[in-house]
Order: C-alpha cells, then sequence, then structure tokens
C-alpha cells in the first residue's frame, strides 16, 4: 500500500498542527501533508501524502504557494493547499492535455496555453513540429518555484527559442488575438482565484474567436469522481460554444478521487479523425512519451455509463 492514506474519520487521536499555509499531521511517528478539499468537492474525504519535509513555503500576489517532499510522489507543488503536480506521476496529465488536441488537428502550427506555470505543458508541446508556442501564466512565482523545485517538469522549455513565456493576464490576452492559434491549451488551476474566471461560457467564446478554422482546444476538467457538478458544468458550457466536444479520462494517482478529465472542444467534427491518421502523425514524429499513444486516445474518451449520464451525453 502506497502512503496516500483515504480518511473518513476525524483525526481525534493524532498530534495535528498547522504549517504556514497547509494542515500536516503526525500519525505513528510519521508526517503527512492533508490535502484542501477541491472547488465542488462533494465527498467527506480526506487525502494525504506522507512527506520527508516541506521544501518551500511562500505567498505570491495570487495564491499560496507549497512544495512538499514526499515519500512516494518526489518533489510535489501545492496551490492553496491542492495538489497541482508531483515529480513521478505529473506526465499523465501533461502528455494527455496537450497530445490530445495537438493530434485532434491536422497541422498544429501556432500553440497558445493559458496558464501552465509548471512548465509542463510547455515541455510536451515543444515535442511538435511547431513554429511558437505563446504561455501566458498569470503568477510568475509558481514559475520561478517549479523551475526551482521540479526542473524536470519543464525540462528546459523556459528556454526554447520557440517557446514565448509572458507574465500577465491569459483572458485579457486571448480577447486581443483573434483567429491566431491552431491548438489552445487551458492548463489551469481549479476555478478559484486566479482561474475563476477561465470556466465562464463568455471566456470559451473568447477562445474560439482565438482559435483559426479547425482550431481545438483542450480544458484540465476537473475530477469526475470528486467533483462531478463542476466537471458537468465545464462540459455543458464548452458545448454551448463549440459544435463538437470529446470528455477524456486519465487516472492521475495524487489528484482527489484518481479519476480526471480533460475535455477537448472544436468546431471541427472530433469523431471524423481516425486512429489511422493519428498513428501516422504519431510514428513519424517518433515521440518520447510515458502514458499517450493513439489507441490510448480513442478509448480514452470511452466513458462508463454513470459518467455519460453525469455529463448529459448521448447514450
Amino acid at each position: 500500500m502506497n502512503n496516500l492514506l483515504k480518511v473518513v474519520a476525524l483525526f481525534s487521536f493524532v498530534f495535528c498542527f498547522v504549517g504556514a499555509k497547509s494542515e500536516v499531521i503526525e500519525l505513528d511517528g510519521k508526517q503527512y501533508f492533508v490535502e484542501k478539499p477541491a472547488p465542488g468537492d462533494v465527498l467527506s474525504t480526506k487525502y494525504l501524502f506522507e512527506i520527508n519535509h516541506q521544501l518551500y513555503s511562500g505567498r505570491s500576489d495570487y495564491q499560496d504557494i507549497e512544495v512538499f517532499n514526499t515519500v512516494d510522489y518526489g518533489n510535489m507543488l501545492v496551490l492553496d493547499g491542492i495538489v497541482q503536480a508531483t515529480e513521478k506521476d505529473e506526465f499523465i496529465y501533461h502528455e494527455n492535455i496537450c497530445h490530445l488536441p495537438m493530434f485532434y488537428h491536422s497541422n498544429p502550427r501556432k500553440i497558445l496555453i493559458i496558464g501552465g506555470g509548471d512548465g509542463g505543458s510547455l515541455r510536451e508541446l515543444l515535442k511538435h513540429p511547431i513554429d511558437e508556442v505563446f504561455m501566458v501564466e498569470i503568477d510568475e512565482k509558481v514559475m520561478e518555484i517549479s523551475n526551482k523545485y521540479l526542473p524536470t517538469l519543464s525540462n528546459g522549455a523556459f528556454d526554447n527559442e520557440k517557446a514565448n513565456v509572458i507574465v500577465g493576464d491569459g483572458k485579457a490576452f486571448i480577447e486581443n488575438h483573434k483567429d491566431y492559434f491552431d491548438v489552445i491549451v487551458l492548463d489551469l488551476s481549479d476555478p478559484e482565484g486566479p482561474a475563476e474566471e477561465l470556466i465562464s461560457e463568455s471566456f470559451y467564446a473568447d477562445v474560439k474567436e482565438a482559435l483559426k478554422d479547425g482550431g481545438v482546444v483542450s480544458v484540465q476538467s476537473e475530477s469526475l469522481t470528486v467533483q462531478p457538478e463542476l466537471a458537468a458544468t465545464i462540459n455543458r458550457r464548452l458545448k454551448n460554444v463549440f459544435s463538437s466536444v470529446n470528455v477524456h479520462q486519465i487516472v492521475v494517482p495524487t489528484y482527489e478521487g484518481g479519476i480526471f478529465s480533460i475535455t477537448v472542444a472544436s468546431d471541427i467534427d472530433l469523431d471524423s479523425v481516425s486512429c489511422d491518421q493519428i498513428e501516422k502523425r504519431y510514428n513519424d514524429l517518433n515521440l518520447d512519451l510515458k502514458y499517450y499513444y493513439p489507441r490510448l486516445h480513442f478509448s480514452s474518451a470511452i466513458l462508463p455509463l454513470y459518467l455519460k449520464k453525469l455529463l448529459n451525453e448521448t447514450l
């Protein structure tokens, strides 16, 4: 058993203390970081991660930022008490939020990331033969701390000549760029604080205007088990703006509930893209990946009935 504990009872006999930002408890002589419930969390389950020590604790202009060195997952980035990425399993999230839209598109050349301050999405997108990629992150401190304590996530991507890294408001950037991008990746933290406005229908309409004809957007669309109403809201709003929307499920061990979602939207018929088309490009590119591959691209969009019902999908 790994040291991610799911605790539903009160910690009646456990010594608890609160660090500068997050709660840490001591249990049987070991220390555990206790994750704060995410926005829209419908469960009472507590998620604990055994830690060796805390590497960083501070606050930017926008949010609390912490880094823990964990026993099982290496260094862990935490924003406002919620796990964002770990060295051990970050590739699952980053490969899917990037390669799903990149392979749905037939020839992506100009790319935009909103958020993504840890650099993982930038790293993945630069594996493709693109012309340029813009990354607009509102919180410069997230980039600084991630680059220092989780450098394998960006793996030098911030210094790549094709990367245009901008510290600023992604919403304002989108509004000022019309008909420009082939793929947009919304690599956002949970929708509170700096990301709260970025799941609105009006924002998705601005995203659509920033895409060229045939453009594709991918969205971090939350946990299907822990945040079902929030996931359904994002899905509904995207469907009100785009004609084709596919929800893909992935399993990220350190994200609440495990079953997480990436939603891809476009005005092209996403279901018309074939596995043969994607396999040819995938093999030609010879990408160095750990999780994503063409057959998984399609199988991850096959949801169990209870999740299809949750998202009001057609059965």
